[in-house]
């Protein structure tokens, strides 16, 4: 389950007080099928049931429930009215199901049917507590309450202290959430940071070290395993590039590799085009063609003998031309050199 926080437990509160007395239903219109067993009180377990409906009822969508809490809340007054009221009879608590879960009221149904359910003690008792605090703190800010400011400041924040040390050993991450938030608004607020109800008033309030590993706990929990790993790459970059730098060693020597493979294959299909080449020629000399070709070829090496001559010729006068051009060149180099 989820706790309201000051500002929804505020507006829920408010909610509540401006409905409860504008119920226009007679106790006469409770459905027959929803049985009280509590006949001493039941008027007023049939008023408890009309205020449930109104106060939901003001809930024009399930979106603005859900975004302030509103479910958790009425079951909460609901728990409180069973303890306080009804000496704690369960079976009143009962009828307040099965009015909620009515034919009559699908809509509240809809809403918070699944959220109504009886607390255990202990749980009971840490949400009045919390919602003690805000109450104090409501009456801490309250500008139009008669009394001075500071008033209600020390006693909200003893009554926060008192949660923490009667609960020694937190491990509801929400619960534990409520009282971080409640800590901030407390010690934003200017009286508290600018110590304008003097010393006597904390300037900061506890904070429970098992709530800090719980909730450490819990986001190392709700992190996906891509997470997990990013956050150890950035906790330590010197690990990460060494073992991305062992991968590209390995994607370059494994021959497995897509990208190798994509590198290699080219030249492995020219090394055996070239390969079969030579096969065909050297049994091809072996046909009658092949007889021809080397009678042609033989009565070709006459005329390349003397193209040969010429050809040294030729290369003499090259070398003798690449050689003047070469010292131009030396002396451009050592002129571009001073």
């Amino acid at each position: 389950m989820s706790y309201d926080s000051y500002e929804q437990y505020s507006y829920n509160a408010a909610m509540y007080d401006m409905i409860k007395r504008a119920i226009t239903e007679s106790v006469h219109s409770f459905p027959d099928d929803v049985i009280i067993k509590n006949e001493e009180n039941r008027d007023f377990i049939v008023m408890d049931c009309f205020r449930l409906k109104k106060y939901l009822m003001n809930f024009n969508k399930k979106e603005e429930c859900q975004k302030k809490n509103c479910c958790q809340y009425i079951n909460y007054l609901l728990n409180l009215f069973v303890r306080d009221n009804y000496s704690s009879d369960s079976s009143v608590f009962g009828v307040y199901k099965s009015y909620i879960n009515h034919v009559s009221n699908d809509y509240i149904k809809s809403l918070c049917a699944s959220e109504i359910n009886y607390m255990e003690q202990d749980k009971y008792e840490q949400i009045k507590k919390l919602y003690n605090v805000y109450e104090l703190y409501k009456y801490f800010i309250n500008k139009n309450s008669g009394t001075p400011s500071c008033y209600y400041a020390k006693p909200c924040a003893q009554a926060y202290e008192k949660i923490l040390t009667t609960n020694t050993n937190i491990e509801d991450t929400k619960f534990c959430k409520a009282l971080k938030n409640f800590k901030i608004l407390f010690e934003k607020n200017e009286h508290i940071s600018e110590n304008k109800c003097g010393t006597n008033v904390p300037s900061s309030l506890s904070y429970p070290d098992t709530c800090n590993k719980v909730q450490e706990e819990s986001i190392q929990t709700a992190l996906s395993p891509h997470q997990q790993t990013t956050k150890l790459e950035i906790q330590k970059p010197e690990t990460f590039l060494t073992a991305q730098g062992e991968e590209t060693i390995e994607n370059k020597q494994d021959p497995t590799n897509p990208k190798s493979l994509g590198a290699v294959l080219p030249i492995t299909l020219f090394s055996s085009g070239i390969g079969a080449l030579f096969v065909l020629l050297s049994l091809y000399k072996y046909s009658p063609l092949g007889h021809w070709l080397q009678h042609r070829i033989q009565s070709f090496k006459g005329i390349s003998k003397n193209i040969d001559g010429e050809d040294y010729e030729m290369q003499q006068h090259i070398y003798e031309y690449d050689k003047e051009n070469s010292e131009y060149n030396g002396y451009n180099i050592s002129y571009n050199s001073l």
